[in-house]
C-alpha cells in the first residue's frame, strides 16, 4: 500500500471532518423537524422527509455528473428542504424559550454549516503541484573603485 503524501492525508482529514459537520446539520434539522411535527407516526416522518432528502440529494451530487439537469434538481430540492426545516426550526427556539431574533437567526447556522460542508464535499481537491526551483541569481563582483 502506497503512503499517503501529507497533502493527501489533509485532503481526507477535510472530507472526513466536511461529511460528519454535514451529518451532524442533518440530525440537528431532522430532529427539530420531529419535534415541530404533530405528535403522531406519519406526522413525524412527513416533517423528517425534507432533511433526509436533503441529506440523500448531496451524496448523490457528490456521485453524479454534474450537468445542469442535476445542478438544477439538488438546488430544487436543498431550497425546499431548507425552506421547510428553517421554519420547523424557528418553531423548535421559540419553544426552547429563543427571542425572536435567535429563533430566526439560529436555523442559519445550521443550513450555513450545512452548505459549507456540502462545498467542500462536492469540490474536487486542487492537487499539488510541485514548485520549480528557484533559480540563483548570478551574482557579479563588483569592481573595487580606488
Amino acid at each position: 500500500m502506497a503512503r499517503m503524501t501529507i497533502a493527501q492525508r489533509k485532503a481526507q482529514t477535510v472530507k472526513l471532518t466536511a461529511t460528519a459537520t454535514f451529518i451532524l446539520g442533518a440530525i440537528a434539522s431532522v430532529a427539530a423537524n420531529v419535534v415541530a411535527a404533530e405528535p403522531t407516526a406519519v406526522g413525524r416522518i412527513v416533517s423528517a422527509w425534507p432533511a433526509l432528502a436533503l441529506l440523500l440529494t448531496v451524496h448523490l451530487f457528490q456521485h453524479a455528473q454534474r450537468s445542469f439537469a442535476v445542478k438544477l434538481a439538488v438546488l430544487s430540492v436543498a431550497g425546499v428542504a431548507a425552506w421547510i426545516s428553517y421554519w420547523h426550526m424557528v418553531h423548535v427556539a421559540t419553544m426552547a424559550g429563543e427571542g425572536i431574533v435567535s429563533a430566526h437567526l439560529m436555523p442559519i447556522t445550521v443550513d450555513a454549516m450545512m452548505a459549507v460542508a456540502t462545498v467542500v464535499l462536492t469540490t474536487k481537491p486542487k492537487v499539488a503541484r510541485r514548485r520549480k526551483p528557484a533559480r540563483r541569481a548570478s551574482v557579479t563582483p563588483l569592481k573595487r573603485v580606488v
